[in-house]
């Protein structure tokens, strides 16, 4: 299966609303909650981060990926 396909099948039912819900709460899992516009603020912030994502590519992508993470993920491949 290919990298594409495998992460098509991971994100079936899933929008980008549900993704940057998801994100937020773990931000804020960790975190004290702030008033109602902070998280409005990082939700949106998460929300532009998965449009984003979304509309790359696997290659655009990887460049992303700081080098000392590429080359530990090469490592155990």
């Amino acid at each position: 299966m290919t990298e594409r396909a495998k992460v098509a099948t991971a994100l079936l039912g899933r929008n980008k609303l549900d993704v940057a819900m998801e994100l937020t709460r773990l931000y804020y899992g960790e975190r004290l909650v702030g008033d109602i516009k902070e998280i409005q603020d990082v939700f949106t912030k998460f929300y532009a981060v998965v449009d984003l994502v979304g509309r790359l590519d696997a290659d655009d992508l990887a460049q992303l990926v700081p080098k000392d993470l590429a080359k530990l993920w090469q490592i155990r491949r």
